[in-house]
């Protein structure tokens, strides 16, 4: 009988608890993350390079309108953007979506990556590079580009759904330039993080996670995928490649809460991972202590000592 009446409170709570964050819902703003990345041997025209990372849009579940979207990306004033992947929340807002993408595209260099929902809903891909194109980026599957930033080069390695897609690691490696300053990656789950080592990106974007959706204080997400650690649905993360490579937290979904100051981290000490809450929702509406999120990452040269302390929240 106690479990049976413990099931039935956890219920009610769970359902008052929604409720209240769907009563909240309108009041929800998307939250800037602030990563400053210091690179060994940064050219100084890539100092101070401003990129933006968004994922999940999920058009049609957007936590936020699409003009506050829009004007945040707009307001941080990135010389990149970057997408994750899940642009769309259902196959009847595929139009949507890449309308969305062409107006986020239209201003700015935007490079994207497929995410799991582009293969249940049967994406165009071609239309998604065309959407992508307008301010002459593109939809990299298992491919590598390199943009110019006043002679120095950043590299892009945008690799296919590592759950749902057909991954090719090899195939988007073998265009890499040995030329590149800074090398970013783009896989839509953190799944993917095993083979970090072998991508030798300075830093990974991830997403698919939500953050978790609903978070309960102070805790690791309660709900998220099994194909990855609960620990990395949100934050930063270093892969520590020893006997049996783990993933190193350097700034957890709490730390970033609650510190509105941007996250100092090195590349000198090995591959990076942000695993970001993203922007829209999925089955359950509701966001609870774990708000929309569009990231900015900095660039910067390196300077000893100014990394945030690794730990666990």
């Amino acid at each position: 009988m106690i479990p049976v009446v413990a099931a039935i409170a956890a219920a009610l709570a769970l359902a008052g608890l929604i409720a209240w964050a769907l009563s909240r819902a309108r009041t929800h703003r998307i939250r800037t993350t602030r990563l400053r990345m210091m690179v060994p041997g940064l050219p100084e025209p890539l100092h101070a390079l401003r990129i933006a990372y968004a994922c999940d849009l999920h058009e049609g579940m957007l936590y936020v309108t699409r003009e506050e979207l829009l004007s945040a990306v707009d307001a941080a004033e990135p010389d990149l953007l970057l997408l994750g992947g899940d642009y769309a929340a259902a196959g009847r807002n595929r139009e949507d979506a890449l309308a969305l993408l062409a107006a986020l595209a239209a201003d700015r260099p935007t490079f994207g990556v497929p995410g799991n929902t582009e293969h249940y809903f049967r994406f165009d891909f071609d239309a998604l590079d065309e959407a992508l194109s307008g301010g002459g980026g593109a939809l990299l599957v298992n491919e590598t580009r390199q943009v110019e930033f006043g002679g120095a080069t950043l590299e892009l390695i945008g690799l296919d759904d590592p759950e749902k897609g057909h991954l090719d690691v090899e195939a988007a490696l073998a265009q890499s330039s040995a030329n590149a300053a800074v090398r970013i990656a783009l896989a839509h789950s953190p799944a993917i993080w095993p083979k970090l080592g072998r991508i030798g990106a300075d830093l990974m974007l991830c997403g698919h996670t939500h953050g978790g959706q609903i978070r309960p204080p102070g805790l690791e997400a309660p709900l998220t995928h099994l194909s990855y650690p609960a620990r990395l649905a949100a934050g930063l993360f270093r892969y520590a490649p020893d006997q049996q490579p783990i993933m190193q937290r350097v700034a957890g979904h709490w730390w970033i809460l609650s510190h509105r100051r941007p996250v100092s981290v090195s590349a000198a000490r090995g591959p990076l991972m942000y695993v970001s809450r993203g922007v829209g929702v999925g089955i359950v509406p509701v966001r609870f202590l774990c708000p929309p999120e569009l990231v900015i990452i900095e660039l910067a040269p390196d300077r000893p000592g100014r990394e945030a302390e690794a730990g666990d929240d």
